[in-house]
């Protein structure tokens, strides 16, 4: 099924707001009539009709000042009367019952805060994923509003045992972005009663509306984009940056959304047979391809860079998009935005379009510019993800050492497999995500039988190897801790079992103050962010000792300074190690990096399941 019309490519789709009067324009290719349907007064809405202005298009000006008013369309298709939403309102009322005018430029005028540095490259984000929601719920810290964008900003939160909670939290880890699970307006929460539901947001209704469950006052419309907009400037006035997890991919119930009811069958992906693609899982592929389609997400992301200051964008469920349109929203967005990150799940679906065309890992060269999740790095390090009885390297599994090293090179440089990246910033380097089960619940099973000390220490080792490859480090929320889901791995709709858990965090805050060392030391460590191929594949070297013991070194280079070399010795085993250096090294951690009196030693230590720096200063003893 091939439906096609004549595209619109003006900038005024949805409603414009003024106090004087609001213009409503909509993209209905399939109406032979529009009718805007305009809220007076609360369940009452009178009727004004749109006047058609060219091939598809209908608009009409409406005076008075319309702030918040709520309003719908009825269009009428193949003689057919048909009530929906506008797909390009900014604004939505409670439960996305109806759209609503909102006051985008009056966001646009509030004091916009920018973080006091500029990123060089993806290399210098530490990422730290989470959902709005699970990080303020919990009990046991005393953040006021809980669940909400204003409560992940509260300052000077504590846990019940006086650690930092919230923003001063995340302050504390040291990250440099939060990645937010979707906050574009989604189905399966209650806006007013949200504890009676629980959804993590893949369920979009809309890609330019937020989510009214996460608004203080998710009835009053404009609300929520203040709210988000003050929750990014405060983020930004403390050097965290936010990525926006983006559902691009398909829509919640399609054939209820306004995008099929407008245009019938036009903004999705059918099979040869007529039948709708669905590799999404959840019944309709988005044809990202379709001028209007990829129109609508391109818009999407320029609204939210435009009013709101967004950093970067992770694209679920990539693959199912084509990576025209993606390279053609990150062209848009560099002009927006020059630090701008772009990232997705490069899994190849088997969605209704062809393979050469796909946004997937497969296609990294056509992409140069869209970092990868690295699910190789991910099963080398932890194990096989959807085994959770399979060892991975943390695990004690003997692992060839050429494997090691590709994984820990981001898979820049060809080894035991073809390189998959043309450079580290493609390399999204992680052992967990929101989905399937945490490290620590894959870490019970594959290693059954050990204690808690014992697992936590390889939670310790998985995260300093992430930290310290090449490519861009992610973690997720409660990772550094080493948080549960209780077995639980897809957990999209259970409530509570997400919560970032400070009562945990209260006791297993030593593990809070390691990952704060590693971020503190990545930030010092040039060399980490090399993304030059023949620098890497000169500097970096992997070599096993002693059977049990594997030594990355790197040679001499500008990225090494103020060191001449540096080697960093990895320790997988369950046992202290012992290596004699060739010269005399700088212990390196974050501890002790800033000291002004280094110590020098000729001796390793490298206690079990970990990974130790030692760096050499040239023309030093």
């Amino acid at each position: 099924m091939n439906v096609n019309y004549k595209p619109y490519f003006g900038d005024d789709l949805g409603a414009t707001y003024t106090k004087k009067g609001t213009t409503f324009v909509l993209w209905a290719p399939a109406s032979t009539s529009v009718t805007l349907n305009l809220e007076e007064k609360e369940h009452d809405f009178r009727k004004i009709p749109l006047e058609k202005i060219e091939e598809g298009v209908f608009k009409v000006e409406v005076k008075g000042d319309l702030l918040n008013k709520k309003y719908f369309y009825t269009v009428i298709n193949n003689g057919k009367e048909v009530i929906t939403n506008d797909p390009w309102a900014k604004g939505t009322s409670l439960n996305s019952q109806y759209s609503a005018v909102v006051d985008v430029d009056k966001v646009m005028k509030m004091k916009t805060v920018k973080p006091k540095y500029q990123l060089r490259s993806p290399m210098d984000a530490i990422i730290y994923e989470l959902h709005i929601r699970d990080f303020t719920e919990d009990k046991n810290s005393d953040i006021a509003d809980k669940r909400h964008f204003l409560g992940l900003v509260e300052e000077n939160r504590k846990t019940l045992g006086g650690h930092p909670a919230g923003l001063d939290y995340l302050k504390y880890l040291g990250i440099t972005h939060i990645q937010i699970l979707p906050v574009m307006d989604f189905g399966g929460t209650d806006d007013i009663n949200p504890m009676i539901s629980y959804n993590w947001g893949y369920n979009p209704i809309s890609y330019f509306a937020l989510e009214g469950s996460f608004s203080h006052s998710p009835a009053i419309p404009q609300s929520r984009l203040v709210e988000f907009k003050t929750m990014i400037n405060k983020l930004h006035k403390n050097n965290i940056r936010v990525i926006m997890d983006v559902v691009y991919n398909h829509v919640y119930e399609y054939k209820n959304t306004s995008w099929q009811k407008l245009v019938p069958d036009y903004f999705f992906r059918f099979n040869d047979d007529g039948s709708i693609s669905q590799s999404s899982g959840c019944g309709n592929d988005f044809a990202s391809e379709k001028p209007m389609g990829r129109k609508m997400i391109i818009d999407s992301i320029k609204y939210f860079i435009n009013v709101f200051d967004v950093d970067g964008f992770r694209f679920d469920l990539m693959g199912i998009s084509d990576y025209e349109t993606i390279n053609m929203a990150y062209e848009e967005a560099k002009k927006l935005k020059s630090d701008i990150i772009f990232y997705g799940e490069g899994w190849n679906m088997p969605t209704a379009l062809p393979e050469r065309l796909r946004a997937s890992a497969d296609n990294f060269e056509q992409m140069p510019n869209v970092g990868f999740f690295n699910d190789t790095f991910r099963d080398v390090i932890k194990g096989a993800t959807f085994d959770l009885g399979a060892k991975g390297f943390i695990s004690g599994e003997p692992i060839n050492a050429d494997m090691i090293e590709y994984v820990l090179k981001g898979g820049v440089v060809d080894g035991p497999y073809r390189h998959r990246f043309l450079s580290p910033n493609q390399s999204i380097n992680y052992v967990e995500c929101h989905d399937n089960n945490t490290l620590y619940d894959k870490l019970v099973v594959a290693n059954y039988g050990e204690d808690d000390t014992a697992i936590l220490n390889r939670i310790k080792f998985a995260n300093c190897l992430v930290m310290f490859s090449l490519g861009v480090p992610f973690f997720h929320m409660g990772q550094e801790i080493g948080q549960s889901k209780f077995g639980i791995g897809n957990s999209y709709n259970v409530i509570k079992v997400n919560n970032m858990s400070y009562k945990l965090l209260d006791q297993r805050f030593d593990m809070a103050m390691y990952f704060h060392l590693l971020t503190a030391l990545r930030k010092k460590l040039n060399f980490l962010r090399e993304d030059d191929i023949g620098s890497i594949s000169k500097m970096f070297h992997l070599r096993k000792w002693n059977d049990d013991l594997y030594m990355a070194l790197e040679e001499n280079s500008e990225r090494l300074k103020p060191y001449s070399k540096v080697m960093v010795i990895i320790n997988p085993t369950s046992e202290t190690k012992h290596y004699e250096l060739d010269d005399y090294y700088i212990y390196i951690s974050a501890k002790k990096i800033n000291n002004s009196t280094p110590i020098y030693t000729k001796h390793g230590i490298i206690p079990a399941s970990s990974m130790q720096l030692f760096c050499k200063m040239e023309n030093k003893k």
